[in-house]
């Protein structure tokens, strides 16, 4: 697997839709979620991909400094953590939360993550060194709960 990070500037059209496929593929099409994907914070985002070597995305997460995304609470985030059906239960999406999150304090010189987590995947996040640091609340109809990581 390879991985690389991006700047919405340095994404060419091929790899922006791609990217955009996958988010829709995982989000929309698998799980049924019906949301605004296109919320306006993808262009103040770095984009990790996940690639097999053939050069097939497999993996993907939105990277954003303190004060954007919907946490709003001054911490640097992440979120869309995608993975293709086909690369699930090998251990791809710890390695892109691990990444995340690394590549963030990096950026940021904190110590702390803090991501809205959908609620089913408590456990998947707790077993990566999260702590759970909100009640379960409805984002677009799915159950989310805030998670802090702290290095």
């Amino acid at each position: 697997m390879t991985y690389r990070i991006l700047p919405f500037s340095q994404l060419d059209t091929d790899t922006l839709y791609e990217l955009l496929a996958h988010r829709q593929e995982v989000f929309v099409l698998e799980q049924g979620n019906i949301y605004p994907d296109l919320d306006g914070w993808d262009q103040k985002a770095v984009h990790l991909l996940a690639r097999e070597e053939d050069g097939s995305l497999m993996g993907y997460v939105r990277l954003l400094p303190a004060g954007c995304g919907y946490e709003k609470s001054g911490l640097p985030t992440f979120g869309r953590l995608a993975v293709k059906k086909a690369a699930r239960k090998q251990g791809l999406g710890g390695e892109l939360v691990r990444r995340a999150c690394r590549w963030l304090l990096e950026e940021s010189g904190g110590t702390e993550v803090e991501i809205s987590a959908m609620a089913y995947l408590e456990k998947f996040y707790r077993e990566l060194g999260f702590v759970t640091s909100s009640g379960v609340f409805d984002i677009c109809g799915v159950p989310h709960i805030m998670m802090k990581y702290h290095s």
